[in-house]
């Protein structure tokens, strides 16, 4: 498990680049990226040399073994960071109120979060600005068996639903799912459980009905078992947008800024160049995840569901499905539809302007 994740010397890490727009041939790079982000330089550098920008922490809400995080790992191993300036030290936490506490408490300089987690603290009058928008909505499955199949929210009613804990992300997603469907809450026994493919034997026994797992974990399942239904049962219809967060103290301070636009700066261009790799069935970026030794998580060993993830992440989720914003900007329609709902089903007080809490001064252009 990677529990933080240090600086090494400039990688030889291969990186995209489109060779050839026509042809859709994608070819190793040794060190330089694909996308259209520029360079950190200034008038100061001698052309072409990189401002080193310093270090920076960033803190994410879950240990770095998901394709949940590709954008992260991918920049890091891949060099986005050194190219853009940048020594970029990545520090997992458990969960994302303890993302947010370390981004109160000066620990680390960026994160990211869903909307379901962190209107609450904003709404409260927390210093926190969305400042960048990773994924515009959630991935997480529902697991039952074929002899009792969750398909929908109907299916729900009446059941226990394992998580892997109470009163996260995965309940408050659940609540919004039944509510908009207008089902009763507390018809809903909530149990946690390890979000595991262990637990999918509990469900054949019958003491869970169905339980919450991530993507990665879900399509794992359903390769590896002929009676799991995987099915987002809703879920997936929630408004949860997860954007990247940071402190009014932090875009009030000159080095942090350029470290923050220089990070977005990275992250974009790196997933630019993991949607352009689909034609390869994501294989530069998985070689380049694999070789740099620096993760390692069931997932990324198996090519069939590495590749199912990334294509499901690159075409629902790092990018907005109506083709209305660009990768990383924010949509302040969703943004604020997503506020409405939230206060419509009870998880906020509402009567404030959510416009208030997002800043588009430092998303880069593509």
């Amino acid at each position: 498990m990677i529990t933080a994740v240090r600086r090494k010397a400039i990688r030889r890490h291969s990186l995209l680049l489109v060779a050839s727009v026509a042809a859709g041939a994608l070819a190793l790079s040794g060190c330089a990226g694909g996308g259209a982000a520029p360079d950190a330089t200034d008038a100061g550098a001698g052309e072409g040399e990189v401002v080193d920008l310093g270090s920076m922490t960033v803190v994410t809400f879950l240990p770095l073994e998901s394709f949940s995080f590709t954008p992260e790992m991918f920049a890091y191993s891949g060099g986005y960071f050194e190219k853009h300036g940048l020594d970029v030290q990545l520090q997992p936490v458990q969960g994302t109120s303890a993302a947010i506490q370390s981004l109160l408490g000066g620990a680390t300089t960026l994160t990211r979060a869903s909307t379901v987690d962190v209107f609450p603290p904003m709404e409260d009058g927390q210093p926190i600005r969305a400042v960048g928008t990773m994924a515009y909505k959630s991935n997480l499955r529902m697991i039952s068996v074929e002899d009792e199949p969750i398909e929908s929210p109907a299916d729900m009613e009446g059941k226990t639903i394992g998580m892997g804990s109470v009163g996260g992300t995965s309940e408050k997603l659940l609540d919004l799912t039944l509510d908009d469907a207008g089902i009763a809450a507390d018809s809903v026994t909530r149990q946690a459980v390890p979000v595991t493919a262990a637990t999918l034997e509990v469900v054949r026994q019958g003491q869970l009905d169905g339980y919450i797992v991530s993507l990665d974990t879900s399509l794992a399942i359903g390769q590896q078992n002929d009676d799991a239904v995987v099915d987002h049962a809703g879920l997936g219809d929630a408004p949860d947008i997860q954007t990247w967060i940071t402190t009014e103290a932090n875009l009030q301070d000159e080095k942090k800024v350029a470290q923050i636009e220089a990070f977005l700066a990275a992250i974009q261009e790196a997933v630019q160049d993991v949607i352009d790799d689909a034609p390869n069935d994501f294989a530069n970026v998985l070689k380049t995840l694999r070789d740099s030794g620096d993760w390692s998580f069931p997932a990324l060993a198996d090519d069939e569901v590495a590749a199912d993830a990334l294509e499901i992440y690159t075409t629902q989720t790092w990018v907005d499905a109506d083709g209305g914003v660009s990768l990383l900007e924010n949509n302040h329609e969703a943004w604020t539809t997503t506020y409405d709902t939230y206060v419509a089903a009870g998880l906020l007080e509402g009567g404030q302007d959510p416009a208030e809490w997002i800043i588009d001064d430092h998303v880069p252009a593509e």
